[in-house]
C-alpha cells in the first residue's frame, strides 16, 4: 500500500515537471517568435510612420524643442551630424533635416525621423539612406580644427561625439570644424590611400558618387618633401610621416597657405607605371589629367 502511494506520488511529480517544462518551452519559442516577429513590424511600422510624417502637415520648430529622447541617436549614430531644421506632424512624430561634418559620408545632408517620444525611426528609403552612406572609413587618429582655432582629435568613430560637446560648450558659434589633412582613409576594396589635401578628398568623393574606382589616379613615390608657410621644410619618407604636416597645422591654427610640394618628385600611376614631375605645372597637369 505505502509502495503504491509513493508511486503515485513520483507518476503525478513526473506529469508535474514535464508540464512545466512544455510550458516554459513553449513560453520560450511563443516570445522568441513574437520578438522576431516584433522586430519585422517594427520596422514596418517605422516606414508607415514616416510616410504619415512626410505627407502629414508639418510645422516647424526649434531643435530645442525636440524629445530629449532624440539625444540617444546624437550620440549615437547622429553623433558626427547636427541639426539645420526640425518639424513637427502633430499626432504622428518629427522630421529632421540634419548635416554632417563627417566628410566620408556621401551627402553633406540628410533627413531623419523620429515619433512623438523622440526614437529615431528606422528609415527603409533607399534614396534617403544613400545619402548617409560611406564612401571611405577614416584611419584614426583624425583632427579636426575648431573655429577658435583649438583642435579636437578624434581617436575612434565614437569621438565624434567631442564635437557635439564642443558646440554645447559654445552655443553662439555657428562656424564648422575644419578637417586637418593629410589624412588617411580605408577604401571598400581595403587599400589605405593618404589625402594629401582637400583637392584629393573631393576627387574620391567624386568617384564615389559615380560608382567609379576610388583609389587615387596616382600616388606619391616616397621620400618627398613639402615646404611650409614659415619656410621650415619637413620631409615625408615614409607614410606615417604625413602627421608631421598635420602636427605643423594644428601647432600654426592661423596658417592659410597650405604646404607646397618640392620638385622633382616621381609618382607612381595605379598600373604601376611612374613619372617623374619636375614642377607645379606638370603636377597639375598630371592630375587634370586623372578626370578624363
Amino acid at each position: 500500500m505505502r509502495t503504491s502511494f509513493f508511486k503515485q506520488r513520483i507518476f503525478k511529480s513526473n506529469i508535474l515537471f514535464f508540464t512545466i517544462t512544455a510550458f516554459l518551452l513553449s513560453a520560450f519559442l511563443f516570445t522568441s517568435c513574437s520578438d522576431s516577429e516584433s522586430m519585422d513590424n517594427l520596422e514596418i511600422n517605422s516606414s508607415v510612420l514616416i510616410e504619415k510624417i512626410e505627407s502629414a502637415s508639418k510645422v516647424a520648430i526649434s531643435a530645442s524643442s525636440l524629445p530629449d529622447q532624440t539625444e540617444t541617436a546624437f550620440r549615437g549614430d547622429l553623433a558626427d551630424s547636427y541639426v539645420l531644421s526640425a518639424e513637427f506632424a502633430k499626432g504622428f512624430g518629427y522630421k529632421v533635416s540634419i548635416a554632417t561634418d563627417n566628410e566620408s559620408r556621401e551627402e553633406v545632408k540628410s533627413d531623419v525621423y523620429f515619433s512623438l517620444q523622440g526614437k529615431q525611426l528606422a528609415d527603409t528609403n533607399e534614396k534617403r539612406r544613400k545619402r548617409r552612406n560611406k564612401c571611405f572609413e577614416f584611419v584614426y587618429p583624425l583632427d579636426l580644427m575648431m573655429p577658435d582655432n583649438t583642435t579636437i582629435t578624434l581617436t575612434s568613430k565614437e569621438d565624434w561625439s567631442l564635437k557635439k560637446d564642443w558646440y554645447v560648450a559654445n552655443p553662439d558659434v555657428t562656424e564648422r570644424p575644419e578637417l586637418i589633412f593629410p589624412f588617411d582613409v580605408t577604401l571598400e576594396d581595403g587599400t589605405v590611400q593618404t589625402l594629401i589635401d582637400r583637392d584629393e578628398l573631393k576627387a574620391v568623393k567624386n568617384s564615389c558618387k559615380k560608382g567609379k574606382d576610388k583609389r587615387k589616379c596616382f600616388k606619391l613615390v616616397l621620400p618627398v618633401s613639402f615646404t611650409m608657410e614659415d619656410a621650415s621644410i619637413i620631409e615625408v619618407t615614409k607614410r606615417a610621416d604625413f602627421r608631421l604636416l598635420r602636427e605643423w597645422r594644428k601647432a600654426n591654427p592661423d596658417a592659410t597657405v597650405k604646404p607646397a610640394l618640392n620638385f622633382p618628385l616621381d609618382i607612381q600611376y595605379k598600373d604601376g607605371t611612374a613619372a617623374t614631375i619636375n614642377n607645379q605645372t606638370e603636377f597639375d597637369a598630371a592630375k587634370d589629367a586623372c578626370k578624363n
